[in-house]
């Protein structure tokens, strides 16, 4: 299970440096062709602004699965035993119920806005959201690995 969590992660991070990669050279494109031929493209404006839609919920995603994300640790860190592990536990469960009710309520969004359009690319936008499914699966998944990894470090 565990090569199978960093598989996913591994993919999810290679996506993200690509997505990255594309931002970058989107919004290049936009100030090259804005300043040097006086002529923007209207597309780079929408594809930079979709990229970091994803960049955002994937990296958030994949910041989980590195315990990067910026905790309210004092509490945590200043007790031992059985407490921490019931406020790891709970912390855990919290954030499973948002996650999924945001998977529920994205897969909803998605559906919905799936036959409309984006203004200039014409991607259904249903695509755009589709990340906010994707990304709550993929941090319910390393929300799980990393309460376990957390219970048994406490558990040594």
């Amino acid at each position: 299970m565990r090569t199978l969590i960093d598989r996913m992660n591994a993919v999810v991070h290679i996506f993200l440096v690509l997505l990255m990669a594309e931002l970058v050279i989107t919004v290049l494109c936009q100030i090259l062709f804005r300043l040097v031929l006086n002529q923007p493209l209207a597309w780079t404006e929408e594809l930079s602004r979709y990229s970091l839609i994803w960049i955002t919920f994937l990296g958030a995603a994949y910041a989980l699965s590195k315990r990067a994300h910026i905790g309210m640790e004092l509490l945590v860190e200043r007790v031992r035993g059985m407490l921490k592990t019931i406020m790891i536990v709970l912390a855990g469960i919290v954030s499973m119920v948002f996650f999924f009710i945001m998977i529920k309520e994205g897969i909803t969004l998605s559906n919905q806005v799936m036959n409309q359009p984006s203004p200039v690319l014409q991607i259904p936008m249903g695509l755009v959201y589709a990340v906010v499914p994707i990304s709550g699966v993929i941090l319910m998944v390393n929300l799980l690995d990393v309460t376990v990894q957390q219970i048994k470090e406490e558990a040594k």
